[in-house]
């Protein structure tokens, strides 16, 4: 009877880990506009050429169970004519693959893939003012490592834990495989000369999980994945020829949850000789605020191809005493298919 209720306890425990999980875990990044697909799918009609991203994400090293992300996209624009910019550039289509571990021995896994379309609608005969709006369609498959996990009538009174024991309800997991629904817009505004201060605003808006999608890995038990929305914004201020600054917000909200990210980036147009994939060096350093979780740093470097960025976070919450103070890093790297020109600062 007490194996039983063992068994019983562990499988409530562990559909309320997966619902947490989810919740605080529905893939972060803290170089969100690196991993644009993800954060937006109508930001993929922002890209005027081809390009190729990755990022990963590795969270609280130090504890028991980490959490590892990564995430790989591309973006390919769409032009109705390649030699009018830019009002030949009605839209584009992007393609995301994305991968995250967590749990004891990284017994929970999560694998999503999907594909994006965007359509630009321009709104000013200028074109300085611009209406993105996207879909996205794709799977997500939740995986539980059975042969990792312990159950408590494997514990043998004599000699403890024993893997040779089956447990009677190791047939209750099974993975799942769901079709995950998101639809995104987006908007910018380009002031018409570029003498002004401010070189553009932007904002955002997405809601992933739109068919709220049974996520469940129980047999016989729901678990509804909550809708996930996502507001951003910011604008661009020049400062001189070579730098310019940009601050930007992004806030999450998810079955009554609140996630905030606020912060800002100065980008400088290194005095760097070089030619080819190198030319035109932008640094960029910025500072964030994730409310009430963290401080962020980070590094980004661009030029006409490559994009490469590294982050930190330093956790500020009663976390930060267990985990003896590392917090968290993230990586991301790009390759863009340019047509020549200097690296834009758009966020």
């Amino acid at each position: 009877m007490k194996t039983v209720f063992i068994n019983q306890l562990f499988l409530i425990c562990l559909t309320g880990l997966i619902s947490l999980n989810l919740k605080a875990q529905d893939p972060v990044f803290s170089q969100f506009y690196n991993s644009a697909v993800y954060l937006n799918p109508a930001l993929v009609g922002e890209e005027e050429d081809i390009y190729l991203n990755f990022a990963h994400r590795s969270q609280w090293r130090s504890l028991e169970f980490p959490y590892t992300t990564h995430q790989a996209s591309l973006m390919v624009p769409y032009y109705k004519d390649k030699h009018r910019r830019p009002a030949g550039h009605i839209g584009g289509f992007g393609v995301s693959f994305y991968g995250d571990m967590s749990g004891e021995s990284r017994n929970l896994k999560t694998y999503g893939g999907n594909a994006s379309f965007a359509y630009n609608l321009q709104l000013s005969e200028t074109y300085t003012s611009r209406l993105t709006f996207a879909l996205q369609a794709g799977f997500i498959q939740k995986r539980i490592d059975k042969n990792n996990l312990r159950w408590g009538e494997q514990y043998n009174p004599f000699i403890g834990f024993d893997n040779t024991i089956v447990p009677s309800d190791i047939d209750q997991l099974d993975n799942s495989l769901f079709l995950d629904l998101t639809a995104g817009a987006f908007y910018r505004y380009y002031p018409a000369s570029n003498d002004k201060i401010i070189r553009s605003v932007y904002a955002g808006f997405a809601a992933a999980h739109l068919n709220t999608p049974d996520e469940s890995v129980l047999d016989g038990i729901s678990s509804r994945l909550p809708v996930l929305y996502k507001l951003h914004g910011g604008s661009v201020f020049y400062l001189s020829e070579k730098a310019s600054i940009s601050a930007n917000v992004l806030s999450m909200f998810q079955d009554g949850v609140n996630q905030t990210n606020i912060g800002a980036f100065l980008s400088y147009m290194l005095p760097y000789e070089a030619s080819g994939a190198l030319t035109n060096m932008l640094t960029r350093i910025g500072a964030w605020h994730r409310i009430d979780d963290s401080f962020i740093a980070s590094l980004e470097f661009v030029t006409n191809n490559f994009q490469v960025g590294f982050s930190y976070d330093w956790n500020v919450t009663s976390l930060r005493y267990n985990n003896r103070g590392p917090g968290s890093y993230e990586i991301s790297m790009g390759y863009r298919f340019y047509t020549p020109a200097p690296p834009k600062v758009r966020y």
